[in-house]
């Protein structure tokens, strides 16, 4: 991202997970939200997003699924991607 940019990486991490949590809510409404501090390095500024049990489940399975692609796309590794298997569908189901 570049300096000239006034919205920092941190900055804009909290609020995607924030209008993510927003938009698809998972779990009964009044659950208790996990919050989530991201600190920009560079001013120590703390952005904070509130998302439901459920959303950091998805959230979690998300990273650990572009960790499996990322594994996969070395050449020792099986070339497929991670969430989907190499079925090219949204859920590998």
């Amino acid at each position: 991202m570049s300096d000239l940019n006034p919205v920092r990486p941190a900055a804009l991490f909290a609020a995607a997970l924030q209008e993510l949590a927003q938009e698809y809510p998972t779990d009964p409404e009044g659950t208790a939200t996990v919050p989530i501090t991201v600190t920009d390095p560079t001013t120590g500024e703390q952005h904070q997003a509130h998302v439901e049990p459920g959303q950091l489940d998805w959230i979690t399975s998300a990273v650990m699924d572009l960790m499996a692609t990322f594994r996969n796309a070395h050449a020792d590794g099986s070339g497929q991607c991670g969430h989907c298997a190499g079925s090219g569908k949204a859920s590998p189901a």
